[in-house]
């Protein structure tokens, strides 16, 4: 009994020994916003909070800041409004997700400056341009604790690119964003640093690799793939948030010699009306929205349309405007839904926020389907002519009932994000249009005013 008496003791010594070298360590994360700003004022008030409370806070994003909400698309300079208040929410630090690159290196540049926080990716190169000052990774030090974050993007486009239009990364160089995670070994050697995270923008199976991997990482922060968990997985933990600032995350760890030793992982719901709000960041968020603009009247919708039926309307508006035999618009593309009732431009912005351009081709039957069998992914499709697909993999396409010979041509427009990345299955353009997809649709709008709309079981994909 005295044995088990000593031992007992010892345990608890050991325990309290451990309780004395911890550090508590608390980590709020965004990822995937889109330029969502409404939910702005209630994370101040959280992160203050713990804060006044003595424990070291950290606020980190894990990509994809812009491209989603056309009061920061469309500002004068473009992506402002959301930097200014990540700015004056005291975000520590963020990754490059593949939408930072929407609005053009230059744009992206003048982001990175006017942020008051650096962002990180390991796995690009700017070479001698804007973009050349992005390191791969940060030290992030809150009262004598230190996080090394190492930021990595996802490279799923053709010529392993991000998935953003071809022309806004021209002259990056872009590597394997897991293998990358090799070179940065060397810094758990530094003994000043107490954590190492992958602030990643590669989605939720990119993140389980870096920690099968790599096991001198102790926590992954991901976005991109828009998934919602806290949780321990191979050598460390990985968390994400969800997207569209529905949520934030807060993380709590207990750290014992650079070791996570306790993990606890909370979702706080930033719709929930309950949570207390900063009066001064909902004024500056009012002022932003404040765009009359925006909210004129320019249709009317009798319908709530799914996202298929959505993709009637935007390919109809297209190849009426074009005048084209076939438009053709990649679902992705797509972010939001038509819905009942009155359309401003805000409507078709969201629905439409990627400010791309359209390009028109003229093809033959042999070229149209040697272009869809190398696109191969899921569109909305508008077309006056009859397109015919045959079990054998063949395309007929009739025009009034008569069958397109195959050294005629046919009319084709699309939004020049597909026609710039699948270029090389696609002649050169015939025409580029010199304003927007979504400004097109606006004067689709407007040369129907009076109408009603409604597209209701269309669904041409």
């Amino acid at each position: 009994m005295k044995f088990i008496g000593k031992k007992i003791l010892l345990l608890l010594f050991l325990s309290c020994l451990i309780s004395l070298g911890q550090e508590k360590v608390i980590i709020f994360s965004i990822n995937d916003m889109h330029s969502r700003i409404e939910n702005f004022s209630k994370i101040k008030p959280l992160i203050d909070k713990e804060k006044v409370k003595g424990n070291k806070v950290f606020f980190v994003c894990a990509g994809d800041i812009f491209s989603g909400n056309p009061v920061v698309d469309n500002y004068t300079e473009k992506g402002f409004p959301i930097i200014d208040l990540l700015n004056r929410t005291g975000l520590d630090i963020s990754v490059i997700g593949n939408h930072e690159f929407d609005y053009g290196q230059s744009v992206l540049s003048d982001r990175i400056a006017q942020a008051n926080f650096p962002f990180v990716c390991a796995n690009f190169s700017g070479g001698r341009g804007e973009l050349s000052n992005v390191k791969g990774f940060e030290i992030i030090q809150k009262d004598g604790f230190s996080i090394a974050y190492i930021g990595a993007v996802e490279t799923g486009n053709f010529g392993r690119y991000p998935l953003t239009h071809p022309k806004k990364v021209e002259g990056l160089f872009f590597t394997n964003p897991i293998k990358i995670f090799q070179d940065y070994r060397k810094i758990n050697e530094t003994s000043d640093i107490d954590l190492i995270v992958a602030l990643t923008h590669l989605g939720k199976s990119g993140d389980e690799k870096i920690l099968e991997n790599f096991n001198y990482i102790d926590l992954v922060i991901g976005g991109h793939s828009n998934h919602i968990y806290g949780k321990r997985h191979e050598n460390g933990y990985m968390i994400m948030s969800g997207k569209n600032l529905e949520m934030i995350s807060k993380t709590t760890l207990s750290v014992y010699k650079g070791k996570i030793i306790d993990f606890k992982f909370e979702k706080i719901d930033l719709s929930y009306e309950g949570l207390e709000r900063d009066s001064n960041i909902d004024l500056l968020i009012q002022t932003y929205k404040d765009n009359p603009s925006f909210y004129k009247k320019i249709g009317y919708s009798s319908i709530n349309h799914t996202r298929a039926e959505t993709g009637c309307f935007y390919t109809e508006a297209i190849r009426e405007i074009t005048n084209v035999d076939i438009v053709i618009q990649n679902s992705g593309g797509i972010r939001s839904n038509l819905k009942k009732g009155i359309i401003t431009p805000i409507d078709i912005y969201s629905i439409d926020p990627f400010g791309n351009g359209i390009d028109s081709f003229l093809v033959t039957p042999a070229e149209l389907k040697f272009f869809l069998k190398k696109y191969n992914k899921r569109y909305s499709i508008s077309s006056r002519t009859n397109v015919e697909l045959k079990l054998n993999g063949d395309i007929e396409v009739y025009r009034n009932g008569t069958k397109v010979g195959d050294d005629e041509r046919i009319s084709l427009a699309m939004n020049d994000y597909i026609s710039n990345t699948y270029s090389k299955y696609l002649p050169e353009p015939l025409y580029a249009y010199p304003f927007t997809t979504a400004e097109y649709i606006i004067k689709y709008l407007n040369n129907h005013a009076g109408e009603i709309l409604n597209f209701e079981n269309c669904n041409r994909f």
